[in-house]
């Protein structure tokens, strides 16, 4: 834990000066140990975040850039201001694993060992907290997904052991989703508040409307990392770990087409609709971040050592 406090000191020592504006860049979680972050062009900055034990997410705000960093090993949520080099650490959360960001009001869901969490948005607080419960006990590690609506602040929880329900912003169920058998492929809400729901263990991708009822079920090969245009209501998601689906919002196919070899996340950039894309081994089998646009052209490749996961913020409303 002290050592990863000091990396982070070090960290904002080297480049509080040298951000400003969030200008669409891409935060990388690379091989579960270090943090890099892209510029729109796919050229990596010159420092990266190293020696995180566990890294597990890191989510930027797309309205002001400030990124949110899960270090699972150290219990630690940590936000990273880019305009001000302000670098302060949450509360402690056991375990956390992955990081759903508010735009609205700057606020994180951040889902952890047993539960969900709701941080402010300096990150100095604990705001709402959510313990689910039921579900095949047997599936423990990685629990949940999380996925926040700004228009309203509710948040999807898709628990890994079967259910997928909705809270408000203040943590209270109002919305009891269908149960699917291991959705822990990831979850993507709409403005309109329906979320997507991948189970990759059990080849299904499902859409529920904001009241909890199954619209669409699909069977789609290992689906993960479902993503929603804003711009248009449909979905992009990973099959198969290397080929891209594009599906409209009723579940017809729109577009397809190759990746990568072992494509486990991808997301959407906020000013062209590219789609960055982490592949585990890329061209030369030790990884990297690519960016396609949406007819399936490879536009950049940047080797990144096991990218495990992306972030660049889509908002409607910026």
């Amino acid at each position: 834990m002290k050592n990863v406090f000091w990396v982070a000191v070090l960290f904002v020592m080297c480049v509080a000066t040298s951000y400003g504006q969030y200008n669409g860049e891409c935060w990388v979680v690379s091989g579960g140990d270090t943090v890099y972050k892209l510029h729109a062009n796919g050229n990596a900055d010159p420092t990266v975040i190293p020696n995180l034990t566990q890294a597990s997410a890191a989510e930027v705000n797309p309205t002001n850039g400030v990124a949110w960093i899960a270090i699972s090993a150290a219990n630690a949520v940590f936000r990273f201001d880019q305009s001000t080099g302000e670098f302060t650490q949450a509360p402690a959360i056991e375990r956390p694993n992955m990081i759903s960001v508010n735009p609205a009001d700057g606020t994180v869901w951040v889902a952890w060992l047993n539960g969900v969490s709701k941080l402010s948005s300096d990150g100095k607080e604990i705001l709402a907290q959510v313990i689910p419960q039921g579900g095949n006990p047997n599936v423990e590690t990685g629990r949940f997904n999380v996925a926040v609506n700004p228009k309203d602040g509710s948040c999807w929880i898709a628990d890994a052991r079967g259910p997928i329900n909705r809270y408000d912003a203040n943590g209270n169920l109002i919305a009891t989703g269908p149960t699917m058998q291991e959705p822990k492929g990831g979850i993507t809400v709409d403005y309109d508040g329906n979320a997507w729901v991948a189970d990759s263990q059990f080849n299904a991708l499902m859409r529920i409307s904001p009241t909890g009822q199954e619209v669409v079920k699909l069977t789609i090969t290992s689906p993960v990392s479902p993503r929603v245009d804003p711009k248009d209501g449909s979905v992009w998601v990973v099959s198969e770990q290397s080929m891209l689906l594009n599906l409209s919002a009723d579940g017809t196919k729109r577009n397809e087409f190759a990746a990568g070899m072992a494509v486990v996340g991808i997301s959407l950039s906020p000013s062209d609709s590219g789609i960055w894309v982490a592949d585990m081994l890329g061209a030369t089998f030790t990884g990297e971040v690519s960016k396609f646009s949406t007819n399936g052209t490879k536009l950049f490749a940047n080797p990144i050592p096991q990218p495990s996961s992306v972030s660049v913020g889509f908002w409607e409303g910026n």
